[in-house]
């Protein structure tokens, strides 16, 4: 089994990742591109032997689509293994989102902020 890799974002973000074979989801705000997160977390895909799996191993949003998640919907999204979230600046740049997240992640991995 191949799994696959999207990018949700804003057209002008995403349209030249098609090229690079990746599936692209383009959406107007923050609130699609929360459903599109959920839809492509559940949409399942069967292997070789008949097992149900994640379609997706990696979906990437821009950061600016991804400081409007929730944290009670990022908590859902982190659930299991895959597929990862990799926030991306967007095609106006880094809002900082990205950074603050891998700050969340390892400080509630290691107890403390280790990256400031």
């Amino acid at each position: 089994m191949q799994y696959r890799i999207a990018i949700i974002g804003s057209r002008d973000t995403v349209a030249g990742f098609a090229l690079l074979g990746v599936d692209v989801v383009p959406v107007i705000g923050p609130q699609q591109a929360v459903e599109e997160l959920f839809r492509l977390k559940r949409e399942l895909t069967k292997d070789e032997v008949g097992v149900e799996r994640n379609t997706y191993a990696i979906v990437f949003i821009s950061e600016d689509l991804a400081s409007g998640i929730s944290p009670e919907d990022e908590k859902k999204l982190a659930r299991g293994a895959l597929p990862a979230i990799i926030p991306l600046p967007s095609h106006r740049g880094s809002t900082g989102y990205g950074l603050s997240r891998l700050k969340r992640i390892v400080e509630r991995a290691v107890g403390s902020d280790i990256l400031k």
